[in-house]
Order: structure tokens, then sequence, then C-alpha cells
């Protein structure tokens, strides 16, 4: 027994058949219905307008209109209760219409009685409880799947990118056009990456580190995950793409900052112990100069001389601020700062004979900053551009530009490039791949952006070049 009260649109301009329909429901003993009763299509459109009944009846024959386009009405007033449609001989064209316009059911008036209006009632009120259900799982999910801040998506077999979430063209840079012309392959750079989707009906991909490759070139490392699902037996695959690149930078950057940490108390106890001898060279080495008359011999003690101040710079150099609270930042021009680290790299330029291409923004671009510290940062990299380059070939391009809230800095090379087993460690302290070299130069640099709240990024390939880029974030 369905004890719940059912309201009932019965649409039907034939007062008549109304009464005998009535008497049909009254027949029902088992159910409560409240029938309300419209004769024409306008006093039907108020009522369904509003949307308050459970369950809708239509004729077929309505004056001017039809039942079929108070069914095309309810759609387009988002009616998702049962529509039922009468008519009054069987028409298989008329009922294939309704049905398809989201009709639940159709009955024939000459054949209709008490079970058959039950029966009907009841199958409709049962579809559409399931339809609805699905529906509204359907809106639930969508919401979920276009909300995300992952890119979701799904492809064919073969990598083809059937549909994707908005997340999608933010994080690739890609329009939604240019991305259906796209194989989720292309998209993904990882040596492991076509043996795993070539068994991905077998196995299915989870957190699968990958780097994925956006339009503007500028690679994120993110967690693959995909599955084969089958509907209707056409094969086809979803799956997810988290951005991982802020979580692993910041990775990056604590571990950075722990072996910064643990190394600058290392050299702060060395530089103690050993400015303390190497004062004591340096005032041995001026009484003695003081007390010799040949100046043939004096040339040595000043070279002594000379070498415990190059000593002394070095470590003051390995003891300067590391921190934004060691450095007073004020808001100055990042194009000045450098145009200063260039002239002061220009010897180098010359004597190897590298040429500098600056493309710097039209906007000035002005951030808290520590102009000496930066401009060591920024000769640091210029410096190793330069030694990277060869003589006569090299090309070194310094851009600027605005990208979202971050201002960037980029220095370009088309040196060796950087092995990919190095990489990982080109700015852990004393680290290098030089010969003469002591390894504080990038780690130095990466402990100056930082304290400028700033990070550093580098993509290299070797025997092509390197590209270091120093973002910014703009204050608000």
């Amino acid at each position: 027994m369905n004890n719940k009260l059912i309201r009932v649109l019965l649409v039907d301009d034939d007062e008549d058949d109304y009464f005998l329909t009535r008497e049909y429901f009254q027949d029902l003993v088992n159910w409560k219905f409240d029938i309300t009763w419209c004769a024409t299509f306008k006093e039907a459109e108020t009522q369904i307008k509003d949307n308050k009944f459970d369950l809708y009846l239509f004729d077929y024959l309505l004056g001017e209109s039809t039942g079929i386009d108070l069914i095309e009405l309810a759609c387009r007033f988002d009616c998702e209760e049962p529509i039922i449609l009468l008519t009054g001989k069987g028409d298989t064209k008329i009922a294939v219409e309704a049905l398809r316009l989201g009709a639940a059911d159709y009955l024939i008036k000459s054949e209709l009685d008490a079970e058959k209006l039950e029966r009907s009632i009841r199958y409709a009120l049962e579809r559409t409880s399931v339809l609805k259900a699905l529906r509204h799982s359907e809106r639930r999910y969508r919401r979920v799947f276009e909300e995300s801040s992952d890119f979701l998506f799904i492809c064919d077999p073969e990598g083809n990118i059937i549909d994707f979430n908005d997340s999608a063209s933010g994080m690739t840079g890609y329009s939604g056009e240019q991305l259906k012309e796209k194989k989720i392959t292309e998209l993904v750079e990882d040596p492991h990456f076509t043996a795993l989707w070539q068994d991905i009906t077998y196995q299915p991909i989870h957190d699968h580190e990958v780097r994925l490759l956006p339009k503007d070139g500028e690679r994120k490392y993110c967690l693959f995950s995909a599955s084969v699902e089958v509907d209707d037996d056409h094969p086809y695959i979803q799956g997810r793409l988290h951005d991982m690149t802020a979580r692993k930078q910041s990775e990056k950057e604590r571990l950075f900052s722990e072996k910064m940490a643990v190394t600058g108390r290392l050299v702060r106890m060395l530089a103690h112990e050993v400015r303390n001898p190497l004062t004591n060279v340096n005032l041995s080495a001026e009484q003695l100069e003081m007390e010799l008359t040949d100046e043939d011999q004096k040339f040595y003690t000043q070279i002594i001389k000379r070498n415990c101040t190059r000593i002394n710079d070095l470590i003051t150099q390995l003891l300067q601020p590391s921190t934004s609270e060691d450095l007073e930042l004020i808001e100055s021009s990042v194009h000045s700062v450098l145009s200063q680290a260039i002239s002061a790299a220009l010897d180098r330029v010359q004597l190897k004979r590298i040429q500098i291409v600056n493309e710097f923004a039209e906007d000035e671009l002005v951030i808290p900053l520590d102009r000496v510290s930066l401009q060591m940062a920024f000769l640091n990299l210029i410096t190793n551009a330069i030694e990277a380059m060869e003589e006569d070939k090299g090309i070194l391009r310094i851009s600027t530009r605005g990208h979202g809230d971050l201002i960037q800095v980029l220095f370009s090379d088309n040196g060796a490039g950087i092995s990919e087993e190095h990489m990982d460690k080109i700015f852990e302290p004393y680290f290098t791949g030089k010969n003469n070299g002591m390894g504080i130069g990038l780690s130095t640099t990466m402990s100056i952006i930082h304290a400028h709240h700033g990070r550093i990024d580098v993509e290299s390939q070797v025997g092509v070049g390197t590209t270091f880029t120093i973002s910014f974030q703009i204050s608000k």
C-alpha cells in the first residue's frame, strides 16, 4: 500500500474523459491521489511552471496544441517528474516521439482501466525515481569533475583525448579545441610511460611520477593515474594528472635549507679557525716587511699579504647573509640590477667573444630586493653560462617577463648542458663539475634567491644548453 499522497496534474480538454479517468484513480484503493484538472493548454502551462506535482497525465489532443507540445514545455521548465501521455487510439509514431522527449509511458484511452492505470503509474514512478537518482548522481560527479583542480580526462585506448575538465586548459595552456587534437601520451614526458600505457589494460597506473609538457614549455611535475573502463563493450581510459610542482619545489627548498644550515654552521666554525692564524700570518708579514731593507725581498711579503687579503675576502663571501632578515630589501628595479651584473661580466664576455642578447620586458619590474646580493646571484649565473659555452659560438639570452603573479628572469645559454645525474646536485654546497670550481656559486645563488622570497628552476639538455628561471612573487 502506498500511503504517500501523490499530486497529479491531469490535462484533458474533454470533461467526460476527465470524469472517467478520475473514476479509475478512485478505484485504486491502495493509493492516495490529489488530482488537479486543466482543460486548456494555457492553464496547464501555468501549473507546470510551478512544478509542484508528482505525476502528469497529458491528453494528446488539446485543441490547436498537442500533448507532445506540453511534454516539450515541461522539459523546458526542467520537470523531472513522470509524464504519461493519453491517446485516443494506438499510434506508434506518437508513442515513440513521446518517449523520446522524456515521457515515462503512454496509454490508449479506449483500452484504459484501473488495472492498466495502476501498472502504468507504478512503472512511471519507479522508472522516474531511478532516472532522477542517476541524474542527481551525474550532476554531483560532474561537479566534482569540473571543479577539481586536477587535470581529469577521458581518452580512447590510443590516447586521443575525448573529454576533460576546466583544469586541463589551466595546467597545459592549451585551449579546449587544441586539447581535443592531442593525445595524452604527447603531454607526458617519462622514459617508462610508453610501456606503462601499453600494459594499462592489465595493470592500472597509480600515482606514477611524470613531467607534464605544457604549451609554454615550462615542465610540471605531476602524479599520473589511469585505468581502463568499459561502457557498452567499448573500452575507454579515465585518468588524472595531479600537479605537485609546488610541493616538489617546497621539498627541494626545505632540504636545501637544511643542508645550508648545516653547511653554514660548518663554514662559520672553519672561518673562525682560519681567520685566527690568517691574522697572525698577515701581522707577521707586515712586521717582516718593516724589517727588510731589500726591495726584492719585500716583493714576497707583499705576495703573502695580498693572498691573506684574498683568503679573508673569500671567507667574507662564504659568511654573506643568507636570509631575508639579514638583507635590507628595498623596492628597486630588477632591470637595473641585471644591467649592473651584465656590466660586471663584460670582461669575460669579451674575452670569450660571447654574444649577450637582452630581452627585457617593456614594463619596469620592481620588487623588494638587496641590490648587492642579487647582483651577485645574477653574476654567478652569467659567469656559469659563459664558462659552459664555446668561444665565438656562445649566445646568452637574458630575458624578463611578467608571468601571472610572478616576475621571472631567465638565463638561457647554448652551452654544454647539465647531465641528468648532476641535475639534482648542482645547488648542493661544494658540488662542482668544473676542474677548478669550488661549488659555492649556485648554492650561494639559491640562498640569495630564497632570501628574496623567490625560487630558481633549471632545465637543461646535454649538448643543447641550459635555462635558469628565477621567479619572484609580486607583492599584493
